[in-house]
C-alpha cells in the first residue's frame, strides 16, 4: 500500500527543543508507511534546510501573529487550500500556535485526525492563548504529551476535552550521541579550545531565561569554586553575556569561570570533553539536552521537573534536585568530580537507559502507532 501522508504544523523552525525533536521524528518515521510534510507557519528558521535535506517537503506561509492581519490571514487560507490538495490521513500541531493551526486548518480542509502536541507546562496568557487551547483541544482527535507531568499538567489545567491523551517522550539519535563516535583527540582538542586542560569541566545547555534557571547554576558554580578554584562551566546556547546574569556571575565571583559557547552543532564532542552535565530548570516538558549527555554518558545533576523523573535514576544515573537547592547541586556535583570510577559507572547507566527507552526510533514507533490506532 502506498505510503499516507501526515502534515507537521509547527510556528518557526529556529533552532529549540522541539524543532529538533521533529527532525529526529522525520529521519526515523517509517517512509514505507508515512510520508512525512511539514507546514511552517512563520517565515526564516535556520532549520528549514535541515528538514528539507531529510526528504521532508516544506511550505512556510508568512503567519506572523494575529489572523486579524490580512497577511497572516491570506496565509491561514493558503494553508487550508493546501491540506485540500494534498488531503493527508492525519494533521500533528506542535505548540500552542501549530496546535491551534493545525486543528483550525485541518477540520476545515476535511483532514479526518487531528493531533495535538502538548511539550511544556505553560499557562495560556492572555483570553487569546486561553481561546485558542481550548479551541484545539476541541477539535483534536488525540493530545500527546511528552511527559507525565506534562499531561497531567493539561488535564489540571486547561478546559475538558474528548480527545484521547498518550504520552510519547522525546527521543534522540543514539547513534550521533555515542562516545564510540567521538575520538579522544577531539576531546583534548576541546579542552584546549577552552583553555581547560585537565581542570574539572561541567557543562550545561540553557539560555538566559530565569526559568533555564541560570541563578541557580550560577550559585552551584560558586560553591563548588570554594573548594577547587580550577573548575570551569561551559554554557551551550548562548554566546554573550546579559545584564542580569553578569551581574549576578560578577557578585558570585564566578564570571571568569565560565564559557559561553553559543549555538553549536557539535555538542556530541562537547559533552564528550565534560566531566557531569547540569540542568537547574524551574520549568521543562522533556529535555533533549539531558537526553543527550546521558547518552554521551555523562552523570547528570538535575532539577525533578518535567519528564527529568522518568530519565534520571536517582543515585544510579544521575541526581534529581528541586529548583533553589544550589548548596546541594554543588555537594552532588563535588562528589562526582571526586570520583571518577562513580562518574563512569553512573555514565554508563544513563546511556543503557536512553538507549532502552529514549531513542529516536523508539519515538517514531510509538507515533506511528498513535497514528495506526487513530486511523482504524
Amino acid at each position: 500500500m502506498p505510503s499516507l501522508d501526515v502534515v507537521y504544523v509547527i510556528a518557526d523552525m529556529k533552532t529549540g527543543g522541539t524543532q529538533t525533536h521533529l527532525l529526529e521524528l522525520f529521519k526515523a518515521l517509517d517512509r514505507n508507511r508515512y510520508q512525512p510534510h511539514l507546514f511552517v507557519l512563520r517565515p526564516g528558521g535556520n532549520l528549514i534546510e535541515a528538514a528539507r535535506s531529510l526528504g521532508v517537503p516544506v511550505t512556510v506561509f508568512g503567519i506572523q501573529g494575529s489572523l486579524t492581519r490580512l497577511r497572516d490571514a491570506a496565509g491561514f487560507v493558503a494553508m487550508i487550500r493546501a491540506l485540500r490538495r494534498l488531503r493527508p490521513a492525519v494533521i500533528h500541531g506542535y505548540l500552542l500556535r501549530g496546535n491551534f493551526a493545525a486543528a483550525v486548518a485541518g477540520r476545515a480542509a476535511g483532514v479526518g485526525i487531528v493531533v495535538s502536541s502538548k511539550r511544556g507546562c505553560h499557562r495560556p496568557s492572555s483570553a487569546a492563548e486561553r481561546f485558542s487551547v481550548w479551541l484545539s483541544n476541541r477539535l483534536s482527535s488525540a493530545i500527546t504529551g511528552n511527559s507525565p507531568k506534562v499531561l497531567d499538567f493539561t488535564r489540571d489545567n486547561e478546559p475538558p476535552f474528548a480527545a484521547a491523551v498518550e504520552m510519547i517522550p522525546s527521543g534522540i539519535d543514539v547513534v550521533r550521541f555515542s562516545r564510540d563516535n567521538v575520538s579522544p583527540s577531539a576531546r583534548e582538542r576541546l579542552r584546549a579550545e577552552l583553555g581547560m586542560g585537565q581542570s574539572p569541566l561541567l557543562i550545561s545547555a540553557i539560555t538566559w531565561r530565569p526559568i533555564k534557571g541560570y541563578p541557580m547554576l550560577l550559585e552551584c558554580l560558586a560553591e563548588l569554586l570554594r573548594v577547587d578554584s580550577s573548575v570551569k562551566l561551559a554554557i551551550a546556547g548562548e554566546s554573550q553575556w546579559k545584564r542580569e546574569p553578569a551581574k549576578l556571575a560578577r557578585r558570585l565571583g564566578v564570571f571568569d569561570s565560565v564559557a559561553l559557547l553559543g549555538r553549536r552543532s557539535d555538542m556530541p564532542e562537547l559533552l564528550a570533553a565534560a566531566d557531569v552535565f547540569l540542568l537547574p530548570s524551574l520549568s521543562e516538558g522533556m529535555s533533549n539536552a539531558i537526553l543527550e549527555a546521558m547518552a554521551m554518558e555523562l552523570p547528570v545533576v538535575v532539577t525533578a521537573v518535567g519528564g527529568a523523573p522518568i530519565m534520571v535514576d536517582e543515585g544510579a544515573s544521575g541526581y534529581l534536585l528541586e529548583y533553589g537547592e544550589a548548596a546541594k547541586m554543588a555537594e552532588r556535583v563535588a562528589e562526582l568530580l571526586a570520583d571518577p570510577d562513580k562518574r563512569r559507572a553512573m555514565g554508563k547507566r544513563a546511556r543503557s537507559k536512553v538507549v532502552a527507552e529514549f531513542s529516536s526510533s523508539k519515538m517514531a514507533r510509538s507515533t506511528e502507532s498513535l497514528y495506526a490506532k487513530l486511523l482504524g
